[in-house]
């Protein structure tokens, strides 16, 4: 499947969009300056402190946020791997730290932090490049169990051998399928050349101190999708296109070709349609061509996905229009779940079928769907409640946080409280405070919607308190409150008393 890789930046921001199947919006990413945390970094940090209950620990290094380090962390994720010999999974040591707390230790951001938990941390580093992965401090060659030709996996075997580091392993990534050994050793070459500066760094460092910092994103994610059949690579900014061009030159002149550099007047992510996508996918309601729609609700740890028929009725068979609206979803659900970057546990709920064969064929759409995910979903059967459920790894925000933040209003919840229940609760704190505000010179400062109720509808509400309160209350109007929000102000001191 060929892919577009549309790219709008300016200092300020970058934003990146995978095309696919006739310019539909497949992954979306932003990328921002200030925000300097990223998966890949290594850190010379010191162990805060050690919980045994947990089987963890927290690392300082040296950001906002104690990063989380399990004492069991995975030395790489061996999910795309087999054994160069037996054709299984490597079966590579584990070891448990025994950390103390004031410990230096190298680490490495595996996961960015999300919301209220600070960032995941490895203590066993990895090199990402083009074609290989460098682990340093683990021996043997894994094989991307997406090159499945014999021939391939031995030759790609042979040509890295001579290139192995002492006491260091390499992954070979599906990317490296057909490339001469020249270009295999220079790939390896330049990562023991980052690994030896990371050690020498590590050894002159401060604890807590940032020893590496990964390549620009972009950069990265032209490496992650180098085994895709690219069409092309498209950006609007010329120092972004000076930088992909030299990264891509010597190594990849064939992909350099297919660079281009935006310099119409209409912009970029207009003329791709990539705007109106994005704005979709932050709606809670994506509609199906079908008529059908399906509703995304998120929380931190779990999605609910939900289909429903809309606007389809069928013409006789109703069991087939559920098959098809099923169908349609199954897709749209495997893309919206790529799209938004939704991690955790999701639970779908698909129309309900009658025929057991219906079942299992969404079912199998479904699984087929979610394969060209890089993030590797894991899709179980259908639970006797009829719901399908699926895991997904997601290591940095989500669209809908990276976009998005909680409704000042009604703290993302989705709903508010009308303003005649917010002006029953102010008249019900007033009351309250009787003995200690009466005949005092107040005011009440409202947010906008329940000013324009007091002052209305609601205007009997203020008289009733000016004669129980013995007192005259005067009201006003402030932007930055929550639409239904109040408080109470004292004039005399300017205190806040509720």
């Amino acid at each position: 499947m060929a892919i577009d890789i549309i790219i709008n930046a300016t200092d300020r921001e970058m934003r990146i969009a995978v095309l696919e199947d006739e310019g539909k919006l497949s992954e979306f990413w932003v990328e921002r300056p200030q925000e300097t945390l990223s998966v890949g970094d290594i850190y010379k940090g010191v162990v805060e402190k050690v919980l045994p209950g947990l089987n963890a620990a927290f690392v300082n290094i040296g950001t906002y946020k104690s990063g989380f380090l399990s004492l069991d962390d995975a030395i790489f994720d061996l999910s795309d791997l087999v054994d160069e010999e037996t054709g299984t999974k490597p079966a590579f040591k584990q070891q448990r730290a025994a950390l103390k707390g004031g410990q230096e230790i190298m680490v490495q951001i595996s996961k960015e932090p999300l919301g209220s938990k600070g960032p995941r941390l490895t203590s066993y580093v990895s090199f990402p490049g083009r074609f290989c992965v460098l682990i340093p401090n683990q021996g043997g060659i894994g094989i991307s169990r997406k090159i499945e030709n014999r021939e391939e996996r031995s030759r790609l075997r042979k040509a890295l051998q001579p290139s192995l580091p002492k006491g260091s392993g390499l992954i070979v990534r599906t990317a490296a399928v057909g490339m001469d050994q020249k270009a295999l050793e220079r790939d390896v070459k330049e990562l023991v050349k980052d690994w030896q500066q990371v050690q020498k760094q590590y050894l002159r460092a401060k604890a807590p101190f940032r020893v590496h910092a990964q390549p620009p994103f972009i950069i990265s994610l032209l490496n992650d999708l180098a085994s895709y059949d690219i069409h092309s690579i498209v950006t609007d900014h010329k120092n972004t296109y000076n930088q992909i061009a030299g990264h891509l030159k010597g190594t990849d002149d064939g992909l350099k070709k297919k660079l281009l550099w935006y310099r119409e007047e209409i912009p970029l992510f207009e003329a791709y349609q990539v705007e109106t996508q994005v704005e979709k996918a932050l709606n809670r309601r994506i509609w199906l061509k079908s008529g059908g729609y399906i509703a995304i609700d998120q929380t931190e740890a779990l999605t609910a996905v939900d289909v429903n028929s809309g606007k389809f009725t069928g013409k006789k068979d109703a069991e087939a229009m559920v098959l098809k609206v099923n169908l349609e979803a199954a897709h749209e659900i495997a893309r919206q779940v790529r799209l938004r970057d939704i991690g955790g546990i999701i639970v779908v709920d698909f129309i309900d079928m009658k025929y057991s064969q219906h079942r299992n064929r969404v079912l199998q759409e479904f699984t087929l769907a979610v394969k060209s995910d890089r993030s590797k979903p894991n899709v179980y059967a259908i639970s006797p409640l009829g719901l399908v459920e699926m895991s997904r790894k997601r290591i940095k925000p989500s669209l809908w946080q990276s976009l998005t933040e909680t409704c000042p209003a009604c703290q993302g919840a989705g709903r508010i409280f009308t303003a005649y229940t917010s002006a029953q609760m102010l008249e019900r704190k007033m009351l309250s405070l009787k003995p200690d505000i009466r005949r005092r010179r107040l005011a009440v400062k409202a947010g906008n919607l329940l000013f324009d109720y007091l002052s209305g509808p609601g205007q009997a509400i203020l008289k009733a308190l000016n004669r129980e309160l013995k007192t005259e209350l005067r009201i006003s109007s402030d932007r930055k409150m929550p639409v239904n929000s109040f408080k109470i102000v004292n004039l005399d001191d300017e205190q806040e008393i509720a």
